[in-house]
């Protein structure tokens, strides 16, 4: 009961930002046919902040304008809404295994011995040899 719970609640979240936007566009789309050419940012900005300060009353004023564009995008939200809720939704995982066969996730995977010491990235060396190497090292700071 609980996950249907959460699943409404982000349900409804998603659709109330979405019909924002959509309410935004609109009034953007309607100022900008209406003023044409003299459509500057002030005329952007005031279309903004009164959709922002009333959405509700903006809404039910596209509503009973019959206006096609605020009902069709508000029912294309909805469905879509759904859609995503449906199509994506997928129950909690049991963990993550790791096949024995094919032991890497995606692209990554360990790499082999061969592949490691190709002779041009890294070349492989005795133990004795990288020790020998250090003291040199180290000898010819101290003599340096």
């Amino acid at each position: 009961m609980q996950k249907i719970g959460k699943r409404l609640m982000w349900y409804g979240i998603t659709v109330l930002i979405s019909l924002f936007c959509l309410l935004i566009g609109v009034q953007l789309l309607l100022a900008f046919s209406e003023l044409k050419f003299s459509f500057t940012s002030a005329d952007l900005w005031r279309v903004l902040a009164e959709t922002a300060r009333h959405p509700i009353q903006t809404g039910q004023e596209l509503v009973t304008a019959r206006n096609p564009f605020f009902l069709l995008g508000s029912l294309g939200v909805l469905v879509y809404g759904i859609y995503v809720q449906v199509r994506f939704y997928k129950g909690k995982k049991e963990g993550w295994e790791v096949d024995e066969d094919n032991p890497y996730h995606g692209s990554a995977r360990w790499a082999r011995p061969k592949e490691i010491f190709d002779g041009q990235n890294f070349v492989a060396k005795s133990q004795q040899d990288i020790l020998a190497a250090f003291t040199d090292s180290v000898t010819q700071r101290e003599e340096g």
